[in-house]
């Protein structure tokens, strides 16, 4: 019971944090449904299962890869690139709906909904490094009568993370159903102006690195 509390409790504090994915799943949500918000998390959710895996199995590896210039700028740019492609896609005008009473809904594959959360959520270096202290704590405890304590642990952070994207997904299509559809618009727009800006800071700091780096 120890380790599913400490599992909630470490799920929740990273589940919560607005990061790119939650923008990305604001805008998937009120552009394209709930089911293509949901498939979002569900891709996110998949990656995390396999970063848990990966550093688990592999905790030193992964950590020696992570700490690669190499992986940092390959995959600062990587993440930089998607979130400034989805964020100029919310700001693509779209072609007017029919009606004025309700909101406009894209209709995109569940599998590319799913293929996008995985990516950022895959491309993004802060969430290896997450699982990766997570998992290396908890490896470093898991001696044999403690393995089970450790995989429950990281069992239930997993499942609390993608409960807290399933939860921000449902928010925001309850609150897509309670605007006006020109609100709407703006809340889509304002997630993509969001992820721009962030998609700019990333790329920014990876251009400055790289310049400090070459100039050394």
């Amino acid at each position: 019971m120890e380790a599913v509390v400490k599992g909630i409790l470490s799920g929740v504090g990273y589940g919560l944090l607005l990061g790119p994915l939650f923008f990305l799943s604001l805008k998937v949500t009120l552009q394209q449904g709930l089911r293509n918000g949901l498939a979002l998390a569900a891709g996110a959710f998949v990656s995390d299962a396999l970063l848990v895996l990966g550093t688990w199995y592999g905790a030193a590896r992964v950590a020696a890869i992570t700490q690669q210039q190499v992986f940092q700028w390959g995959f600062g740019l990587a993440s930089g690139l998607l979130l400034l492609g989805f964020g100029i896609s919310a700001l693509v005008p779209r072609k007017p709906a029919a009606s004025t009473t309700t909101t406009t809904v894209v209709a995109v594959a569940l599998p590319a909904a799913a293929v996008q959360g995985f990516l950022v959520n895959m491309s993004n270096p802060s969430n290896w490094l997450f699982w990766l202290s997570l998992a290396t704590a908890a490896h470093a405890d898991a001696r044999p009568e403690q393995v089970y304590y450790a995989a429950t642990f990281l069992t239930a952070t997993v499942i609390t993370v993608f409960s807290a994207d399933m939860a921000k997904v449902l928010i925001a299509y309850r609150i897509g159903q309670k605007m006006q559809p020109g609100f709407t618009t703006k809340i889509i727009r304002f997630a993509g102006i969001v992820l721009i800006v962030v998609s700019g800071w990333m790329l920014w700091q990876l251009f400055a690195e790289f310049s400090a780096t070459n100039h050394e």
